[in-house]
Protein backbone atom coordinates (compact mmCIF):
# COMPACT_ATOMS: atom_id res chain seq x y z
CA UNK A 1 0.00 0.00 0.00
CA UNK A 2 1.23 3.66 -0.48
CA UNK A 3 -0.21 5.49 2.22
CA UNK A 4 0.72 9.90 2.38
CA UNK A 5 -0.56 12.17 4.62
CA UNK A 6 -2.70 14.57 2.35
CA UNK A 7 -4.14 18.21 2.97
CA UNK A 8 -6.08 20.29 1.19
CA UNK A 9 -4.37 23.63 0.41
CA UNK A 10 -6.48 27.53 -0.04
CA UNK A 11 -9.75 26.24 0.96
CA UNK A 12 -11.22 25.21 4.35
CA UNK A 13 -13.04 22.57 3.23
CA UNK A 14 -13.55 20.49 0.06
CA UNK A 15 -17.14 19.39 -0.97
CA UNK A 16 -17.87 16.13 -2.39
CA UNK A 17 -17.09 16.52 -6.11
CA UNK A 18 -14.67 19.52 -5.58
CA UNK A 19 -11.99 20.33 -6.71
CA UNK A 20 -8.63 21.90 -4.77
CA UNK A 21 -4.80 21.34 -4.93
CA UNK A 22 -3.41 19.14 -2.20
CA UNK A 23 -0.10 18.06 -1.04
CA UNK A 24 0.85 14.51 -0.41
CA UNK A 25 3.64 13.29 2.21
CA UNK A 26 4.10 9.59 1.33
CA UNK A 27 4.78 7.68 4.58
CA UNK A 28 7.04 5.35 2.47
CA UNK A 29 8.77 7.12 0.06
CA UNK A 30 10.03 4.20 -2.10
CA UNK A 31 6.54 3.43 -2.57
CA UNK A 32 5.79 6.74 -4.36
CA UNK A 33 8.45 6.64 -6.84
CA UNK A 34 6.95 5.70 -9.86
CA UNK A 35 4.60 8.67 -9.71
CA UNK A 36 5.70 11.32 -13.19
CA UNK A 37 4.50 14.78 -13.67
CA UNK A 38 0.72 14.85 -15.58
CA UNK A 39 0.03 11.07 -13.91
CA UNK A 40 -3.53 10.44 -12.82
CA UNK A 41 -3.73 8.71 -9.55
CA UNK A 42 -6.41 7.66 -7.48
CA UNK A 43 -6.93 8.08 -3.55
CA UNK A 44 -8.82 4.87 -1.60
CA UNK A 45 -10.66 4.83 1.71
CA UNK A 46 -11.72 1.36 1.14
CA UNK A 47 -11.56 -0.82 -2.07
CA UNK A 48 -13.67 2.27 -3.56
CA UNK A 49 -12.21 5.67 -5.73
CA UNK A 50 -12.38 8.30 -3.07
CA UNK A 51 -11.14 10.93 -5.17
CA UNK A 52 -8.83 11.32 -8.32
CA UNK A 53 -5.62 13.35 -9.16
CA UNK A 54 -3.61 14.91 -11.95
CA UNK A 55 0.38 14.89 -9.84
CA UNK A 56 1.60 18.82 -10.79
CA UNK A 57 4.90 18.55 -9.24
CA UNK A 58 6.87 15.75 -7.51
CA UNK A 59 9.61 16.76 -4.83
CA UNK A 60 12.23 13.83 -4.31
CA UNK A 61 13.35 13.28 -0.66
CA UNK A 62 16.54 15.02 0.02
CA UNK A 63 19.34 13.22 2.55
CA UNK A 64 19.76 14.75 5.75
CA UNK A 65 21.51 18.01 6.73
CA UNK A 66 25.10 17.21 7.02
CA UNK A 67 26.21 17.85 10.25
CA UNK A 68 29.32 19.75 11.44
Amino acid sequence: MSIAGLWVEDVPFLEPGGQATVRLVPLTPSHWTHVKTGQHINMHEDRTVAGTAVVLEVHLPTSAMPTR
